[in-house]
């Protein structure tokens, strides 16, 4: 007879759907932080003013949705490389859209004080975490076996891209002891970066 740990968590259309649907409402929620103060004035000046104001929130804002648009591609590539999964592996995934469902917080602390290190400390180590749990998932799946052998180069490739994105992203949050205004500047450059032309590591940075 079959344990439960053994017949549960095997459905990874069950956490492709969980995942769409934690992302839609995550990036729904960065957007509602997005809006202007009670009482603004009537005339055009005193509207465009407050507009103005809001730039800090709208820049967190098209930051944090073009991350978490690529964390959601990045977690449905890996989930295309098993066969099969298991109760472990979507306990991981489960660990990764915790993390996913803490961005929205981090953008909001990031939009309201965008001067401070503690506020680029604490969406660079949202970013972090949710890197980790998507590099725990693939190391689970490869050595558990649930990659075909035709497709481990895919998942060293995909381990690579980890790699490069949380190496990049953690130098841009460095910048902050030089001014955490660079820090916000250099994690939209790297999300162009990433957007436009993904950049590829050389292979010998990581291994299976």
């Amino acid at each position: 007879m079959s344990s439960y740990n053994e017949i549960s968590g095997q459905s990874l259309e069950r956490i492709r759907a969980l995942s769409d649907g934690v992302f839609a409402v995550a990036m729904t929620l960065l957007v509602l932080d997005v809006k202007l103060p009670a009482g603004v004035g009537d005339t055009d000046a005193q509207l465009w003013h407050a507009v103005a104001d809001l730039a800090p929130k709208f820049t967190a804002y098209l930051l944090s949705f073009t991350m978490l648009g690529l964390f959601w591609l990045a977690q449905h590539t890996l989930l295309a490389l098993p066969i099969r999964s298991d109760r472990p592996f979507t306990l991981t995934q489960l660990g990764f859209l915790f993390v996913v469902t803490l961005l929205p917080f981090s953008a909001a602390v990031l939009a309201e004080h965008p001067h401070t290190r503690v506020a680029i400390g604490l969406y660079w180590l949202n970013l972090l975490l949710m890197g980790l749990m998507l590099a725990v998932g693939r190391t689970y799946m490869v050595k558990a076996g649930h990659v075909p052998d035709e497709q481990l180069d895919d998942a060293t490739a995909y381990l690579d891209r980890l790699v490069l994105a949380q190496t990049l992203y953690a130098l841009s949050a460095a910048l902050c002891f030089a001014d955490p205004i660079y820090s916000i500047v250099a994690l939209l450059l790297a999300q162009s970066v990433f957007l436009v032309s993904p950049p590829r590591l050389p292979r010998f940075i990581t291994r299976r």
